[in-house]
């Protein structure tokens, strides 16, 4: 029987930013980053765990997860830290203001707001504000590519001089009580800390998150129809049908669960041939609207320079910076205008570094420009991932450890 749907329903609750409802997968990026936090306790330390990828890949879910697990352990989190706490002091103090942490009581696990004000007088840096004694602490810095506010000052301006003293002291655990900083950002982020004096990560301490293994979609998929869908019988059908065109992508994956659970509602549960068909035209709509959203600052003439300087055919496969300067540097030969194209695709994520290379991260994304723009048809829709960036690996300049 068909219902209309609750009013109260929108496709706004599945959100495909911050904390995700069903979280599975990552569990070798979680592992590593337990493992550091470990580390830190052991030897009052820290360090910087840094955590790169495409827009959608899921990045800032991964950074609540790490948050709140290094909770349940114990550690005090500044979840919501920006650029500017790292060479303001006020700031600083503002987010210790608001210390999140783990508590028990009468049997109710739960996450509580911890005021934790350091006395003014004691306080004249923004590291001052992390004070010396007392739990470890975890500084949680989503979208860290916007340190570029603070690394973009000049080389004698004060504020990037704190900044520089601030991000190095932990990066190198200097402080006198563990203090570790969680980031997450676009590919651009590792350039971003170089400049702020972080020229190396610790191997197990620098990811590039890219598309989620089949059993981890497909645990997320089966969370979400089941238990907040409630469908009824298998889903198994639906799963399988949506995962052959997510690709793994965690934003493509909230795509085709907004229809979803729409259809769901409207329908009493009952999954049926013609409301998959439904969920998967809206979807496919929507992930079309991604790649238009990711892209809308360019022209067609700059996006067709820039996917011709990639392998056609080849979602995933790697390039050279050479090689893409002179893809856009033939249809743009004025002064500087390809350099700008250039910084303005890899700061918009539309390319990301890959060791020495350079790779359109999200596979899909390509096979839709080289549809759109490459001036040929793919002979297929489904990409295949190259180098390491379709699994979690230990990163240092995409080395394994």
């Amino acid at each position: 029987m068909t219902r209309p749907p609750d009013p109260d329903w929108t496709d706004h609750d599945v959100f495909d930013r911050g904390k995700a409802e069903f979280f599975h997968g990552r569990e070798s990026i979680l592992r590593w980053f337990q493992k550091a936090c470990a580390r830190a306790v052991k030897t009052r330390g820290g360090t910087t765990f840094l955590i790169e990828g495409a827009p959608g890949a899921g990045k800032s879910a991964l950074l609540i997860e790490c948050g709140d697990r290094a909770a349940r352990h114990g550690w005090h989190v500044a979840n919501k830290m920006v650029p500017s706490a790292f060479c303001d002091v006020a700031q600083m103090r503002k987010q210790m203001g608001q210390l999140r942490y783990f508590q028990v009581e009468n049997g109710t696990f739960g996450f509580t707001d911890l005021m934790k004000l350091t006395a003014q007088s004691a306080v004249t840096r923004p590291v001052d504000a992390l004070g010396k004694d007392g739990p470890p602490l975890l500084l949680v810095l989503d979208e860290a590519q916007n340190l570029r506010t603070v690394s973009a000052r000049a080389n004698d301006d004060h504020t990037k001089a704190t900044a520089i003293e601030t991000i190095q002291l932990i990066h190198n655990g200097l402080l006198e009580r563990p203090v570790m900083l969680l980031a997450g950002g676009l590919g651009t982020t590792t350039d971003v800390f170089d400049d702020l004096g972080v020229s190396r990560f610790e191997g197990e301490c620098h990811y590039v998150l890219g598309a989620l293994e089949p059993d981890a979609e497909r645990a997320v998929l089966h969370d979400w129809l089941k238990i907040r869908g409630e469908a009824l019988g298998d889903p198994a059908a639906w799963i399988e049908a949506i995962m052959e065109e997510t690709y793994g992508w965690p934003q493509h994956t909230i795509a085709y669960l907004k229809p979803a659970m729409r259809q769901l509602a409207a329908h009493t549960g009952v999954m049926t041939s013609h409301g998959l068909a439904h969920v998967l035209q809206v979807g496919r709509e929507k992930r079309t609207q991604y790649y238009l959203q990711r892209t809308r600052v360019f022209s067609s003439k700059q996006l067709r320079a820039l996917v011709r300087a990639f392998p056609a055919g080849q979602p995933g496969a790697l390039t050279s910076d050479d090689a893409i300067m002179a893809s856009l540097t033939a249809s743009f030969p004025q002064h500087g205008e390809a350099e700008r194209l250039f910084d303005r695709a890899v700061a918009k994520g539309v390319i990301m570094k890959q060791g020495g290379e350079y790779v359109i991260p999200i596979p899909s994304m390509h096979t839709w420009l080289e549809n759109t723009y490459g001036g040929h048809q793919l002979a297929t829709d489904t990409p295949t991932l190259g180098g390491w960036l379709d699994h979690e690996r230990p990163s240092d300049l995409g080395l394994d450890r």
